[in-house]
């Protein structure tokens, strides 16, 4: 069971990244799978519109990959929610009595390992295409609102499944001793 002490022990910024993460991405993958309605042009597009210039650094946000029917970017927004509900229940298993903080752990491992991965194929796709949605950036476009943005998915999410897989390496370990 969770304990006030096991529940303290749990690392306050993963559970800030989880917390943040998913109202951001909720945001992310409403833009997505509402489009062309999110759209810049679009009736909803008052509530997206800082993607008017992120769908112009990155093409699969923007009306090139929409108009080609792409559907990349409608597929990993689908694992977004996925991730989401994943965030969700690993905050609510924390605080639920009914669960050792190891359980709680392996879903916050699977989250941040899905969210990991799946940024990372992100990135794999967009360099073996040749760089088709993001090439035609400036290299200082490209940092400071591709990469950087971006790469803070792959960092954190990685960090978190570090840290998690640790914790329940050692937990696997302890049952061995036992």
């Amino acid at each position: 069971m969770l304990t006030k002490t096991t529940r303290e022990s749990t690392q306050p910024w993963i559970k800030y990244w989880f917390l943040i993460s998913s109202i951001v991405v909720v945001w992310d993958f409403s833009y997505c799978l509402l489009r062309p309605y999110s759209m810049e042009g679009g009736t909803l597009n008052f509530l997206w519109r800082p993607y008017n210039l992120y769908g112009k650094i990155d093409h699969f946000y923007g009306l090139p990959a929409y108009e080609i029917k792409d559907g990349f970017t409608g597929a990993q927004a689908a694992l977004n929610v996925v991730e989401t509900l994943m965030n969700f229940y690993y905050l609510k298993l924390l605080n639920d009595g009914t669960v050792t903080l190891g359980q709680a752990n392996l879903v916050g491992f699977s989250s941040a390992l899905m969210t990991t991965a799946k940024t990372i194929l992100y990135w794999l796709v967009e360099a073996f295409s040749g760089m088709a949605h993001t090439g035609h950036n400036s290299f200082k476009d490209m940092i400071l609102l591709w990469v950087i943005p971006n790469g803070l998915w792959i960092v954190v999410p990685g960090a978190i499944t570090y840290t998690l897989g640790k914790d329940l390496i050692t937990r696997l370990d302890n049952l061995k001793r036992e």
